[in-house]
């Protein structure tokens, strides 16, 4: 984490403020929101990027697995979105952005829990944009693709094992449907959550909205 304060001080963040929190822990949630409203004196902008649930087909993952996969993937953002948008209401504007999968437009192999609790998360994006829509507040969902990440590496190494592939069939697979055919640079997945966070995005809520290398084929 320090290492992180770090990076964002060099690259010109005047202040910044890390509150480490259990998102299965639901204690820990609302006192981290506080902790930064009391910092910064409010709170305007919540990106829920969460880690996304272990891969596997459908017989493979038990009940629990499903459990967990709500445990960690979707009821965080339902309390945190509880936690900051009293705050949001109170500056008259905000945005909620939600990271998801390109898996809720397409689905992908050995993705049955990602795919599916992901699409809880759209929903609960669409109905809070149009709740709050009329306060200023935007809610929208980014639906990345495969991007060059720590999670796209356990991807691969999981279709590996899975599947019996070595590794250059294994990222092929996940290629195969990607006309760019290539894994997404993060910097321009940033460079989206930092439009739907300014201003400009004022007239977008209630969106899906793919980085993806045209996997879902603009669906």
């Amino acid at each position: 984490m320090q290492d992180l304060l770090a990076e964002l001080k060099e690259a010109g963040a005047a202040d910044v403020l890390a509150v480490p929190m259990d998102l299965t822990d639901r204690a820990t949630l609302k006192p981290a929101v506080d902790e930064v409203v009391a910092k910064f004196g409010g709170l305007d902008i919540f990106v829920g990027n969460t880690g996304g649930p272990a891969a596997g087909p459908f017989l493979s993952v038990p009940r629990e697995g499903w459990e967990q996969a709500l445990n960690e993937s979707l009821l965080p953002l339902v309390d945190l979105s509880h936690a900051v948008l009293p705050h949001m209401r109170a500056g008259g504007w905000g945005r909620i952005i939600f990271v998801t999968t390109v898996g809720v437009k397409v689905v992908q192999p050995n993705m049955v829990l990602s795919d599916s609790v992901r699409l809880a998360v759209v929903g609960l994006a669409k109905s809070l944009s149009i709740e709050f829509a009329h306060e200023g507040i935007m809610v929208n969902c980014l639906c990345p693709g495969p991007f060059a990440t720590d999670r796209m590496e356990y991807l691969v190494k999981s279709s590996m094992e899975i599947d019996g592939l070595d590794r250059a069939a294994a990222e092929a697979v996940w290629l195969a449907e990607v006309p760019a055919r290539k894994f997404g640079d993060p910097n321009d997945f940033g460079a989206m959550v930092a439009m739907l966070a300014s201003e400009r995005a004022g007239f977008i809520t209630g969106t899906a909205i793919a980085l993806d290398g045209g996997k879902s084929r603009a669906y």
